[in-house]
């Protein structure tokens, strides 16, 4: 008797965990669809594996959504996800683990086209140009605070669009966690404009900023004018801001 209740329950297991398999991934989100920020379109493939042909954040649209779930993490009531994005204007892949109110992703990875991401929202006063690529090892969540981020981000060949197209130069952004505190270390990779800040943001909310920034190609139309506007240049020709505050 024993034996037949044994194989009738394992029978069971089994059944259900190949529809729980099956179960398409355009299903689970109509039963959740009601409550999404975002609407999808083009949903294909299951649960676990699956693709969605747009993304409609309700201030702009972008395509190219697929995904990779783990069953194993669920079950001890986490959630594993290998997703990707492959958009012309965002191309970006990462590892997302949610366990309670923690996030953790790794291995974030990606290109941001800054002139077609601007095309997809509508009054723009200034448009940004150029290319940002994504480089970050990994980075945690917890009760909505970032934790700790380790990476970095180059905006290349970087535009700003206003009344003139004005050229500014490469930038770097270097992000890392140090004594329970978040920092950001910017700077230059050449260019028209000299560019070096550390911005450092504590776990309570406090942050603190300086920055020095001087121009070297005083020929790019347009520069000098917003340069000037920053306050008065010291005998090398830069200025220096610092300034501190609450985010939280």
């Amino acid at each position: 008797m024993r034996s037949i209740l044994a194989a009738t329950a394992f029978l069971l297991v089994v059944i259900v965990f190949s529809l729980i398999y099956k179960l398409p991934a355009k299903f689970i989100y109509q039963q959740f669809s009601e409550a999404s920020p975002v609407r999808l379109s083009g949903i294909s493939g299951s649960i676990w594996s699956g693709q969605a042909e747009t993304i409609d954040s309700g201030e702009a649209i972008f395509s190219g959504l697929s995904w990779q779930l783990s069953p194993w993490a669920l079950l001890v009531g986490d959630i594993d996800v290998q997703c990707m994005l492959n958009d012309p204007a965002i191309m970006i892949e990462a590892n997302i683990t949610i366990s309670g109110e923690q996030i953790d992703m790794t291995g974030i990875k990606g290109h941001i086209d800054l002139i077609e991401l601007g095309s997809r929202f509508s009054k723009q006063e200034v448009l940004l140009g150029g290319g940002i690529d994504i480089d970050i090892a990994g980075l945690r969540i917890e009760n909505n605070k970032l934790l700790n981020i380790e990476g970095s981000m180059i905006w290349k060949q970087a535009q700003l669009f206003a009344e003139r197209n004005i050229k500014l130069g490469d930038f770097k952004a270097e992000f890392f966690s140090k004594s329970g505190a978040l920092l950001t270390k910017l700077s230059d990779t050449g260019g028209a404009v000299a560019l070096q800040s550390d911005v450092m943001i504590s776990l309570q909310g406090t942050y603190r900023y300086d920055l020095e920034v001087g121009i070297r190609d005083t020929s790019v139309p347009g520069l000098l004018d917003g340069f000037s506007q920053l306050g008065k240049p010291d005998e090398n020709g830069k200025v220096s801001l610092s300034g501190n505050g609450n985010l939280f």
